[in-house]
């Protein structure tokens, strides 16, 4: 909803992983001197000092509710910011890395028109919103009418519960890397009955090795890789 609202207003997205640690919340939202924090209420103790006006979605939703339900006219073109993701930081200061909507826009047309993928999927939101796919994930699914389905960070980290929110909310595609992919497929390997909805599965940013476990995974998907 966060970031839905965000964008129709013509403003840009810059996730803040309540994980992260106070030093990188901190220099992100110097770096990019956000004027407006958009959070929720229980998280603003993990929040360092800032500058930026906050709005909570939970506490101040009677406020929220009571704006116009109107399509904001944002002026928004295909050359505004759309997001900053931030590097890990790991040889250096973190970067933010600024896209633009075109490129999105140009990712999510070229998928609906020569990818492949089902119309109307219910797709699993499985990447952090600090990484790109995210937005692929998220744009993929919504803009050719299906449903994404939220987990939490505990059951992204959980392959068994993620098999049971994919069984239970009838999730027909996956975007995964590599490491994740190899993981639910070990599971699958004991679990004959876990894949009754899942038609497609997509990999990526990291080297994909073709095992036994995610060879018998794709052999029992109905529809393809």
């Amino acid at each position: 909803v966060g970031v839905l609202g965000i964008i129709k207003a013509g403003a840009a997205c810059v996730p803040l992983d309540p994980f992260y640690p106070q030093e990188r919340l901190a220099f992100m939202l110097d770096d990019v001197a956000a004027p407006i924090l958009l959070t929720q209420s229980h998280l603003s103790e993990v929040l360092p000092p800032h500058t930026a006006h906050v709005v909570r979605l939970d506490t101040d939703l009677p406020g929220i509710a009571a704006q116009p339900a109107g399509r904001p006219s944002s002026g928004a073109t295909l050359d505004n910011l759309l997001y900053v993701l931030y590097t890990s930081g790991s040889t250096g200061k973190p970067k933010g890395v600024a896209m633009p909507h075109r490129p999105l826009a140009n990712l999510m047309a070229w998928q609906a028109r020569d990818a492949g993928l089902p119309p109307a999927a219910r797709t699993l939101q499985f990447a952090s919103l600090n990484f790109d796919v995210s937005f692929q994930e998220m744009f993929s699914t919504l803009l050719t009418g299906g449903t994404l389905v939220l987990v939490s960070k505990r059951t992204q980290l959980d392959p068994m519960a993620l098999w049971r929110v994919i069984s239970e909310h009838k999730v027909e595609r996956l975007f995964l890397p590599f490491v994740a992919l190899q993981h639910m497929a070990e599971i699958a390997a004991r679990q004959p009955d876990l894949l009754p909805s899942l038609k497609q599965v997509l990999t990526a940013g990291e080297q994909l090795q073709v095992t036994p476990s995610i060879t018998a995974l794709f052999q029992r998907i109905d529809g393809g890789i």
